[in-house]
């Protein structure tokens, strides 16, 4: 009888560690960015899974980087796009390479380049809308209770995609600097005495009254300089 109320009392023990354990663990959709971003995507995901948390990536047929063919510990959720993964590569080179960075067109040359380019854009971006938010997909994805979408900002969409789905939004890393572009267009809440603005101030969400002061006048200038 002892014997038995040991053994008993040791799964009893094994039962609530492993209820702990999957107690922690959550459903993480990701919505990555494109090249360099995706790396530092990567790196999240391998942490993220590391901890037993249940990612899936969710891409479009046309991403150039991100091999949703390959076998991973993340799955993989692939949407239709008309677009091919040969013209996305052009048209971020030609983003990059043909307008940014080409110093011998003239002005005329510069103003049709940047108006085709946005042109194409503003195309692509509506291929990905379209599957995106198809509503077999939204209808999966509602479906899989997701806890929490995590998206890089260069990837449009993302807190769209959060509202349909009724969950937080958490993006890993920041596009700007005292997070305008995130505040101002996504409707991020950062208030600036829990918030640094910036990650060359050696500032936590506990700063003193002074340092709380710094970090609201560089929100404040930084939304400022923003056109």
């Amino acid at each position: 009888m002892k014997y038995f109320a040991m053994i008993s009392g040791t799964l009893y023990v094994f039962v609530l560690l492993c209820g702990l354990e999957t107690g922690n663990a959550g459903k993480v959709l990701v919505l990555p960015g494109e090249y360099s971003h995706w790396h530092n995507m990567r790196v999240i995901i391998d942490a993220l899974v590391d901890r037993n948390h249940s990612v899936t990536v969710l891409v479009s047929s046309a991403s150039p980087t991100v091999p949703h063919t390959r076998k991973e510990r993340f799955d993989f959720i692939v949407y239709k796009v008309d677009t091919k993964k040969e013209d996305v590569n052009a048209l971020l080179r030609q983003m990059i390479l043909g307008f940014w960075m080409n110093e011998t067109s003239t002005k005329y040359e510069g103003n049709f380049v940047l108006w085709r380019v946005i042109a194409d854009f503003v195309a692509f971006l509506t291929d990905i809308s379209n599957g995106m938010f198809h509503e077999d997909l939204l209808h999966t994805l509602r479906e899989s209770h997701y806890d929490v979408l995590l998206s890089d900002p260069m990837l449009p969409f993302a807190d769209l995609m959060a509202q349909k789905l009724k969950i937080p939004h958490v993006l890993s890393l920041r596009a700007m600097f005292a997070f305008v572009l995130e505040r101002l267009c996504g409707q991020m809440p950062a208030p600036p005495s829990y918030v640094p603005m910036v990650a060359i101030r050696d500032l936590t969400d506990r700063m003193s009254f002074a340092e709380r002061v710094i970090n609201m006048l560089d929100y404040i200038i930084h939304t400022t300089l923003y056109p």
